[in-house]
């Protein structure tokens, strides 16, 4: 049966009886049809492998053996000698070894290029009493741990509790005071901050410094300064340094220190007020029975 083109409005020409049709001519193949091919062929490689790894990332399958791998290079590592057989330890006097250690974590044979450093400095300066942390590896076999501690510098009073502080204010918990009585207390919300510069003022005077027990942060202005004789020291706001050294003098020069006095009041600018203990307060009431 033969086929119409309903879109042809003319009949095509047959050839007559007797002769043979011309042969039909094949146009010749575009030269990049055979790299089309090829990238074609490529693409769905690609898209297959991407399909599939997409596949093992969600799945985590990549992560397993990239973790595998990983154990694996590393324990080749550690078999040719690179692996944990030694901690030192520089700079340590207030930490405990065993709460060292406990940070530090790591056991003898262990790869050494599988250690986190940078994890372990943040757990060994997680420790009350460690103010900087540096971990280095020393290779072949060696973790090289050096601390800053924290200095003492006096204890925080608040209540009946009390806190260690360093000399920069910072509470270093969890401590037997006891240990550490000979310090200056502090008392007041801001004074372990404070603390530092004011010790570091009274240490202008060393013979009178060596007297105080306790200071005392007033009001957010001033200090208070409690001697040893139990005497308090009301410095001024403005210019204590300069008061404090005018203390100084006169118990050098009058021996203000050895009276029965409760307060020295050097609030007030060229003027000092003293305040004594009732029995003598009572003498002074009755002078006639003085002998």
């Amino acid at each position: 049966m033969r086929l119409l083109n309903p879109f042809s409005s003319a009949k095509k020409k047959q050839p007559a009886r007797g002769k043979a049709a011309p042969a039909r001519r094949h146009r010749p193949a575009s030269p990049w049809r055979g790299t089309a091919l090829r990238i074609g062929a490529v693409a769905a490689v690609v898209a297959a492998t991407g399909g599939a790894l997409g596949w093992a990332v969600q799945s985590g399958e990549f992560a397993r053996a990239w973790q595998t791998a990983t154990q694996a290079t590393l324990q080749l590592t550690a078999d040719a000698g690179l692996r944990v057989d030694d901690v030192l330890v520089v700079g340590r006097e207030q930490t405990a070894p065993g709460a060292l250690l406990e940070k530090v974590d790591v056991e003898r044979g262990m790869p050494i290029l599988g250690i986190d450093l940078t994890d372990m400095r943040d757990r060994v300066a997680s420790l009350p009493w460690v103010k900087e942390a540096r971990i280095e590896r020393r290779l072949p076999d060696t973790l090289h741990v050096t601390l800053v501690e924290r200095r003492p510098m006096a204890l925080w009073q608040r209540g009946r509790d009390f806190t260690l502080v360093d000399q920069d204010g910072v509470s270093i918990e969890n401590q037997d005071v006891r240990r550490f009585h000979n310090l200056p207390i502090v008392i007041g919300e801001e004074a372990p901050q404070r603390a530092a510069a004011a010790l570091a003022m009274l240490s202008s005077e060393p013979e009178l410094a060596n007297r105080v027990r306790a200071l005392t942060w007033v009001s957010g202005r001033r200090w208070t300064i409690r001697l040893d004789n139990g005497m308090d020291v009301q410095l001024p706001e403005v210019d204590p340094a300069g008061a404090w050294t005018h203390l100084a003098n006169l118990a050098r020069e009058h021996g203000v220190l050895e009276r029965d006095v409760v307060t020295i009041d050097l609030r007030i600018p060229d003027q000092l007020i003293m305040r004594v203990t009732p029995l003598v307060r009572e003498r002074a009431n009755a002078p006639g029975e003085n002998t």
